[in-house]
């Protein structure tokens, strides 16, 4: 299970992406390069435990291979998962949890939040447990700097309102 996370300018913390499924090592790890390399985020959470001890060296050659650099974060798995929740449960219930409104994964996401931690599914709260021990690390995103506006040149503006197809332009002068 990877979730990614960000935080706008205001503030706000936006769940962006993520990427679940019971398949072998290999392909949570190729899903987990593809995710850093698309959205190139600064942190990575992870539990220390069985699986980082027994993929770690594969995961960090595949990192290497593929470009997809990001500073990992481990945190120890301690307490059960309702209790690593309630740090990222503190945060939605103050400020919310935003959700790209056409995300594939939104209406499954939004089915295991109520259920947890005793539904059939919990393994994305669970991963935003995670999040939730990164939270005094993170920091909010910069608003975009508008693209300062092309220079027109002088002849472009003395043209501009030449609607007549007759009319020189400057560029056949």
């Amino acid at each position: 299970m990877h979730v990614v996370v960000g935080m706008d300018p205001q503030g706000r913390l936006w769940l962006l992406d993520l990427w679940r499924g019971q398949t072998a090592a290999d392909a949570w790890i190729e899903a987990f390069c593809d995710l850093v390399r698309q959205w190139r985020p600064i942190g990575w959470a992870e539990e220390t435990g069985q699986i980082r001890a027994g993929v770690g060296p594969f995961l960090e050659r595949r990192m290497r291979a593929r470009q997809a650099y990001v500073a990992p974060h481990a945190f120890p798995t301690r307490g059960d998962k309702a209790v690593r929740a309630q740090s990222i449960r503190g945060r939605m219930a103050l400020d919310d949890l935003h959700l790209p409104r056409t995300a594939p994964w939104r209406l499954a996401f939004e089915a295991e939040l109520p259920t947890f931690p005793a539904g059939r599914h919990d393994d994305q709260v669970d991963a935003l447990g995670l999040v939730g021990q990164l939270l005094d690390r993170m920091v909010k995103g910069s608003a975009l700097r508008p693209k300062p506006d092309e220079q027109e040149d002088r002849y472009t503006r003395l043209f501009a309102n030449d609607d007549e197809e007759s009319a020189t332009s400057w560029k056949t002068v």
